[in-house]
């Protein structure tokens, strides 16, 4: 492993879950270190040193779980500072009703969240991202959220304030982050320069300056946050000529959420259509990296 490769990545990755779940970076280290076999980060980049390598699907592993909140055993066991910021977030809530079921309505780290009994959907910052349905209670109970025009206008709610969470973002801004000049050229909103073309670290993907300030900074391919957006591919020993043109993702109108029941039989008909994805309760508390970030 070299410091300009696998241990440079495995840095990055613990860089940005440290931001997105607002822990000490020695902390989000020592669990990247974990997740590789090792009790702490000091003993990882020991083995390192000693001729240790990271092979590929440890580092899918590592990147994956990187992109997810703090283990859900932090939260059980009562952990002082995933608690505080679980109830900080709670209090923020806009409470409700559809019909008569009640829901709150929050943002969180740039995503927003509108949940209710047994039910929650996510919106996440990203435009270009499919809202999340996920339900808890049992397939054969009644759940508001499978009914279409419940569903719907919960939709529309947490669409609605998806759009003014994105908006106060862009206004956060330079003007140039969010509309190209003529040449297409754009600011990185994080001060990383100006380019009309950008390179993802998570995907290899390369995107045109008009893609990445449409998208709000996430990478059109494979939905990556501005920290993975790049002037130059300084981990490419071709700097990107090689990366293909990623495709521009259009969202329809009529697209449908990716929806999950963690109650349901994983080997059911109605399990089997469903998309996985990660626990939409835990996002209450924590996410991967906000644009705000």
């Amino acid at each position: 492993m070299t410091e300009t490769n696998d241990l440079h990545r495995l840095k990055t990755l613990a860089k940005r879950y440290a931001r997105a779940n607002r822990i000490p970076q020695h902390q989000a280290l020592d669990l990247i270190a974990g997740k590789l076999g090792f009790p702490n980060w000091v003993k990882l980049i020991s083995a390192s040193k000693n001729g240790w390598e990271i092979d590929t699907e440890k580092m899918m592993g590592v990147e994956a779980f990187s992109r997810g909140s703090l283990p859900a055993s932090t939260f059980l066991k009562g952990d002082p500072e995933a608690m505080k910021r679980r109830f900080a977030y709670l209090e923020q809530a806009e409470h409700g009703t559809i019909g008569d079921h009640a829901y709150r309505l929050q943002e969180v780290l740039g995503d927003v969240i509108i949940a209710g009994e047994g039910w929650s959907i996510r919106v996440p910052e990203n435009p270009s991202a499919i809202p999340v349905v996920e339900t808890y209670t049992d397939p054969a109970a009644d759940c508001p959220v499978l009914e279409p025009e419940f569903l719907q206008r919960a939709l529309r709610l947490a669409g609605d304030r998806a759009g003014q969470v994105r908006a106060e973002i862009s206004n956060d801004w330079p003007r140039r982050s969010t509309k190209p000049d003529l040449r297409g050229v754009v600011r990185h909103p994080l001060g990383r320069g100006e380019s009309d073309v950008w390179f993802c670290l998570h995907c290899d993907g390369r995107i045109t300056g008009t893609q990445i300030a449409e998208n709000l900074w996430h990478c059109p391919g494979c939905g990556a946050s501005p920290l993975d957006i790049f002037e130059t591919a300084f981990w490419s020993e071709d700097e990107g000529k090689s990366f293909l043109p990623v495709k521009k993702t259009v969202q329809s109108a009529k697209t449908s959420p990716m929806s999950r029941s963690p109650m349901a039989d994983p080997n059911s008909t109605s399990m089997k259509r469903r998309s996985p994805f990660l626990c939409a309760a835990l996002c209450l508390m924590t996410r991967p990296t906000s644009a705000r970030s």
